[in-house]
């Protein structure tokens, strides 16, 4: 996990039409590595290390459990050692992946939000995009598994940087996806060419969701379009819960919209073509506890006699997902 990963990043010219972001990023993730912002940033880059033992150039990214490597690539006591690596990595909350035999199955199962998305979402084929909040890049691989040809994550998580580089670095360095270890806020503004902008499961962590819904569009290519899922309360009118402490076990729930509300913000924002494609509860099937991220899930933050409301009597996590475009 170091700035020499990001060279074919670097090389790229399709992302702005202004190369003043190369040296603007640099200093960005220059900055992350040398002062990293977690405690355990060596232990997780230790296990990073420890996974590169594992080579193949078996991949398949378009399959609900991305794989990656087989179990026949390694041998036993390597494939122990990748077992006690990925382990060291936890919680792993995005997924499900295997790798090189080992079946990650993740708190989220994130298969069954993408085939929501596939259902309606128009052809990734040869696009560009830009995945903000990112988490351990799950997302990012599927959509190259779709025929994307490049996709940037952001999320400054850094175990999650640490899952992503220690599952992909068995496979060819160029992989066309890369996965900045930044606050989006922190994305120089000059990288503005996608044609897709997803923002999942992040605006109802903003504090100003207007801002961070056009600070998308500034990402977004002109005629290009933004992929938003959220959580939301589903009902008619325009209007939102604000949290006083928690919602489901969450602090920094600072809003959760109705469906109208979030419609009027992406008009507000600049956007038009706006559409809401889905809305659904979530289910314990989808967010779960398993050995792989064993903290406390869903289960244990719905009102134990009603799951249709939270410890806190919300109403139960509700996501939608809605689509814009930037204007031409």
């Amino acid at each position: 996990m170091n700035l020499e990963r990001y060279t074919h990043l670097f090389e790229l010219n399709n992302l702005s039409n202004d190369s003043n972001w190369k040296p603007l990023l640099e200093e960005k993730l220059q900055a992350a590595f040398l002062k990293p912002s977690h405690g355990h940033f060596p232990k997780w880059q230790s296990a990073v290390n420890q996974l590169s033992i594992a080579n193949s150039t078996h991949c398949k990214f378009d399959t609900p459990i991305i794989e990656i490597g087989t179990r026949s690539d390694l041998t036993d006591q390597q494939h122990e050692t990748i077992l006690e690596s990925l382990h060291a990595l936890h919680p792993w909350r995005k997924g499900p992946f295997n790798f090189f035999g080992a079946h990650i199955d993740t708190e989220w199962r994130c298969d069954k939000k993408w085939q929501r998305i596939q259902n309606y979402l128009p052809s990734l084929k040869d696009k560009t995009i830009l995945d903000v909040g990112c988490g351990n890049g799950y997302y990012m691989l599927r959509m190259l598994g779709d025929g994307a040809k490049n996709v940037i994550g952001v999320d400054p998580t850094l175990v999650f940087l640490a899952q992503y580089y220690g599952l992909v670095q068995c496979l060819d360095q160029n992989i066309n996806a890369h996965l900045l270890p930044i606050a989006f806020e922190e994305l120089p503004a000059q990288i503005n060419q996608f044609d897709y902008v997803f923002s999942m499961g992040v605006l109802y962590h903003r504090r100003d969701p207007l801002e961070h819904l056009k600070r998308l569009l500034t990402h977004t290519l002109v005629g290009g379009s933004v992929l938003i899922e959220t959580l939301v309360i589903d009902v008619e009118q325009s209007t939102q819960l604000i949290p006083q402490d928690r919602y489901a076990g969450m602090r920094n729930v600072w809003s959760v919209p109705s469906p109208s509300l979030v419609k009027s913000w992406l008009h507000e924002s600049g956007y038009d073509n706006i559409q809401l494609h889905d809305i659904q509860t979530t289910q314990i099937e989808e967010q779960r506890a398993t050995q792989w991220m064993q903290n406390y899930s869903l289960v244990n933050f719905l009102a134990p006699d009603d799951h249709n409301k939270t410890i806190e009597g919300h109403p139960a996590p509700t996501r939608a997902i809605f689509s814009a475009r930037r204007p031409k």
